[in-house]
């Protein structure tokens, strides 16, 4: 298969728009709640103490003391290489359908409405962009475009992560 890039946005989305522990799940990994939270049979030493950290999407084993992010799950529990397993996680993320950006670059002709909670705060709020751009009109907050963008898709993050929480416990109910 030939190299592909990816674009740093695009990767971002498939490492933090897909929760970590829905993927575990998805990919058939044993796992359990455990003292309130989510364990998982380790796909490297196949060891349970393990622990997933919600706000950061990563899940971590004691034990072979690994990280994993979801690219790195998918590899080693697929055996793929990288392209193979963001392509994965790509079908994925379409299926599901998260409230984040899409991952497709061009927008359908036609359409205005903004896809993401960054891109409506740019629609209604344009003088955010120039004081940013602009310091001295910002002196006391040095945010930059890159560091607001970052901001605005961890809360799209935690927004998706608690929306899927609300669903399961609505499911139990």
């Amino acid at each position: 298969m030939a190299k592909k890039r990816y674009s740093r946005q695009e990767l971002y989305i498939l490492r933090n728009y897909i929760p970590v522990d829905s993927l575990i799940e998805s990919l058939g990994i044993e796992s359990k709640m455990s003292e309130g939270c989510f364990r998982f049979c380790c796909p490297k030493c196949r060891g349970f103490d393990t622990s997933v950290k919600f706000d950061k999407n990563l899940a971590r084993c004691f034990h072979c003391e690994k990280n994993y992010n979801t690219i790195d799950l998918v590899m080693l529990v697929k055996g793929s290489d990288f392209t193979r397993s963001v392509e994965f996680l790509k079908i994925i993320y379409e299926q599901k359908k998260h409230p984040a950006p899409t991952l497709s670059s061009k927008k359908k002709a036609g359409t205005s409405q903004p896809d993401s909670i960054g891109n409506i705060l740019k629609a209604i709020t344009p003088a955010i962009k120039n004081r940013i751009k602009d310091p001295s009109k910002n002196p006391k907050n040095k945010l930059t475009v890159e560091n607001l963008h970052d901001r605005v898709l961890h809360l799209e993050h935690q927004i998706s992560h608690l929306t899927q929480k609300i669903a399961t416990i609505e499911q139990i109910r």
